[in-house]
């Protein structure tokens, strides 16, 4: 047969098989438009077009997986402030008050317009530009809260015990939110980057993985004083993850060579192999502890894995969530809207998984472990008191300070600021709040003593020689 004859039946089958994709693909494009229009002829009350897209959207993206989802317009607004840690706001970090029913202010971010228009710690929010909070869903309070920078939002506000109403009016501004915290906060709103009751050691705990994080925690580990240190403990317990690219640059900041994280795509192939690069930020020769615990995900595993791995760290606490996917974020209607789609999986520098599927069981292998001897496992009452506690190291001085009526603000600048985030309000008898000052976090307290064991095999060691 003709060269020319085989090229144009090649041709013709592959033009067949196209023509037939696209016939199954508006086929069933069809089913679809013509079950919207049944819906939107008869069905018994009136329904939105738009609304109707979004929902099956939702149902296509819901069904493949937990983590593949559609992100309409006002949704990826607030989306993509969470990523970036910046969104337009006042400044406040806020609790609901379950007694009243409105907000309460734990405290202004300091440099921020609530902070410069005199919303202090203790303050409870009353109404937002005349509207009353009472009973009103946390998420829409915020959404009132937020707004444009350079537009101005009213408070009203009720402080101290003689129910004394203020209104104040403040402009918005750009809010930064901080990823990377430490164990105390000194009067000018920065972290101390080491344990109040061990100075020796460092503590550094990052909430989220996002646009900024890498930045700050290069500029934490810079400010510790080294040549001082027995060791970092790095805090990624109950941090969700975030961005994959700032998980490979945390991890690249404790590993000198090797592997930190590869992905794999459909069929198990490998889509790449992210390498360290040298970017060492602290000595390598400083013991570390890494705190887990059961809400730690996706990028935090990324991260405690790979030192894991690499025998650079302990981790201490509970084995972690188990999401081992990676999401990409597709763009729809030129960037109103997203679709976010599981593309990969990563895995760990020793090749072992760490996704949990929907029928693995507690004896697969998922997750992150803790190292032997370093599982810490917390009762619900004892991580109730961990959060406590945290909580009032974080906000209690200035509160208190504030109740006092001192004008001078020790307000504590913390990433999940205003709006972002809703704080568990924690109701205790004074017995019980007593009682409570004096609980020590179970699995920072073996991270610690991870510490003093190698303090003390070291002066064995220098002994013995």
């Amino acid at each position: 047969m003709p060269p020319r004859n085989i090229i144009i039946i090649i041709l013709t089958a592959v033009i067949s098989y196209f023509c037939y994709e696209k016939a199954r693909r508006d086929h069933y494009a069809g089913l679809f438009a013509e079950a919207i229009d049944h819906i939107e002829s008869r069905y018994v009350e009136k329904v939105e077009h738009r609304e109707l897209f979004e929902h099956a959207l939702n149902g296509l993206l819901g069904k493949l997986d937990p983590y593949s989802s559609y992100i309409g317009p006002q949704e990826f607004s607030k989306f993509k402030e969470d990523l970036d840690q910046e969104f337009g706001g006042i400044g406040i970090i806020i609790s609901p008050n379950m007694e009243s029913g409105h907000l309460t202010v734990l405290s202004p971010v300091v440099g921020t317009p609530a902070h410069r228009a005199g919303v202090m710690a203790g303050d409870t929010i009353l109404k937002v530009d005349d509207e009353s909070l009472e009973g009103m869903a946390l998420r829409a309070a915020i959404e009132r809260l937020r707004g444009l920078p350079g537009t101005e939002v009213k408070i009203t506000i009720e402080r101290g015990g003689d129910k004394e109403t203020h209104e104040i009016a403040i402009t918005r501004a750009i809010i930064k939110m901080l990823s990377v915290l430490g164990d105390t906060v000194n009067p000018d709103g920065s972290w101390q980057y080491f344990l109040k009751d061990h100075p020796s050691i460092g503590y550094i705990r990052l909430t989220t993985f996002g646009e900024h994080t890498v930045d700050e925690l290069r500029s934490a580990l810079k400010s510790l004083p080294n040549q001082e240190m027995k060791g970092l403990i790095l805090d990624l317990r109950s941090n969700a993850g975030g961005l994959l690219t700032a998980a490979i640059e945390v991890s690249d900041m404790f590993i000198g060579d090797g592997a930190i994280v590869s992905t794999r795509g459909r069929g198990g192939a490998v889509q790449s192999v992210e390498m360290a690069t040298e970017n060492i930020e602290i000595d390598e020769d400083l013991p570390m502890a890494v705190l887990i615990n059961g809400f730690s995900a996706s990028a935090s595993e990324i991260v405690s894995a790979c030192l894991q791995d690499h025998h650079r760290a302990v981790l201490v606490g509970e084995r972690t969530w188990g999401k081992g996917t990676v999401q990409n974020i597709i763009p729809l209607e030129m960037g109103k809207s997203v679709i976010k789609l599981t593309t990969a999986t990563f895995w760990r520098p020793s090749a072992r998984n760490i996704h949990r599927s929907k029928d693995a069981t507690e004896e697969d292998d998922w997750g992150v472990r803790p190292d032997d001897s370093y599982e810490v496992k917390l009762t619900g009452e004892e991580y109730g008191k961990v959060v406590a506690a945290r909580n009032r190291a974080d906000w209690g001085n200035s509160a208190l300070q504030t109740a006092e009526g001192s004008q001078e603000s020790n307000a504590l600048e913390e990433p999940t600021s205003e709006d972002a985030v809703a704080v568990p309000e924690v109701v205790t008898s004074d017995e019980t709040e007593a009682a409570d000052e004096n609980f020590e976090d179970p699995q920072l307290r073996r991270a610690i003593e991870y510490f003093q064991d190698q303090t003390e095999s070291a002066s064995s060691s220098a002994e013995a020689a």
